[in-house]
């Protein structure tokens, strides 16, 4: 077992073993060896017919994006503006897939749709794709069903804005009702989530669930019983890696539910491995579902300059790939 969450093993290698008796006739050898080279030739002539039905090289393994907080104190003191986050990410780092975080954009435009149709207009033309919009928690702590639903409702701008920026997911946290029995704060979670999701749905936008906000959000185990408890199709999950109260087993038990990964950082050793978080040990589980989706780069440390940590977070996942 691998930590209590990951099954261990490989796959079994099994072969034949092929015994060749001695031959000492001469024309049994030559025989043989006639039907090897024929069996060759036979073979480089079936070569090229079967290069030209073969399908297109599928996608390795995951995609590495960039988190828009990961650049925060850029926007805080200018050095960055909104506008010119898309080209930054393409240019400074080569990342294409982008999320955007509207705590950067300056309070007036948040809830502008011109300010999105521009920001979509600097995205395609610096050949980027923002692919999630952030969002802050759904409250599922409403005494009645009525206050649970508004609690979605609040957000519902937020599908909007993706709809502008043609991104495909808004990614919201979860406050769910602390103690009590884990299938009431389900229960109650989805009456929250749910005319939200139909929204959502409605619009061809998907929500994805990042952990925290509340006791039971930041259990990996809870969120994944939750979305195959909700079963809506667009509802999902986005294990992060910093907000599970187990890191690594909550990541293990959210994936097959999820649609995206946020990769926390805060710093790195002499080796460039995340000194806070084995990297090694979240990323295999990641590899051993064979994962082809966007994990986005979330840097938070404060030593190490924002561009810098991106980068050391960057080359950490490109190291770590299959």
């Amino acid at each position: 077992m691998r930590q209590g969450c990951v099954t261990e093993g490989g796959d079994p290698q099994q072969g034949n073993m092929m015994t060749i008796k001695t031959m000492n006739d001469t024309t049994r050898i030559r025989q043989v060896v006639t039907g090897l080279m024929m069996g060759t030739f036979l073979t480089m002539l079936a070569v090229p017919t079967a290069m030209a039905h073969e399908e297109p090289k599928k996608q390795e393994s995951y995609t590495i994006g960039l988190s828009m907080y990961s650049l925060r104190h850029l926007f805080k003191d200018g050095r960055l503006k909104p506008l010119d986050y898309p080209a930054f990410a393409k240019k400074t780092f080569g990342i294409t897939e982008i999320d955007i975080w509207d705590g950067g954009f300056p309070e007036a435009q948040r809830n502008d749709p011109e300010f999105y149709k521009a920001l979509k207009k600097r995205s395609d033309a610096a050949g980027t794709n923002i692919f999630l919009v952030m969002a802050g928690a759904v409250d599922a702590t409403g005494e009645t069903a009525e206050q649970r639903k508004m609690g979605g409702d609040a957000f519902k701008r937020y599908v909007d804005h993706a709809v502008v920026l043609d991104s495909k997911f808004v990614r919201v946290f979860l406050k769910a009702p602390e103690g009590g029995k884990r299938k009431v704060a389900i229960a109650n979670s989805i009456e929250a989530l749910t005319p939200l999701a139909d929204y959502a749905k409605e619009n061809g936008v998907m929500l994805v669930i990042e952990p925290g906000a509340s006791t039971w959000a930041r259990n990996g185990h809870f969120l994944a019983a939750l979305a195959r408890t909700m079963k809506h199709p667009a509802c999902r999950l986005m294990p992060d890696f910093g907000k599970l109260s187990d890191p690594y087993c909550g990541t293990v038990a959210m994936l097959p539910y999820s649609e995206s990964v946020s990769a926390k950082s805060w710093g790195f050793d002499d080796e460039g491995n995340e000194k806070s978080l084995s990297y090694f040990r979240l990323i295999r589980s990641i590899n051993d579902v064979e994962y082809k989706k966007i994990i986005s780069i979330e840097y938070e440390g404060e030593k190490t300059p924002p561009v810098e940590g991106v980068r050391a977070t960057q080359k950490l996942l490109e190291r770590l790939r299959p």
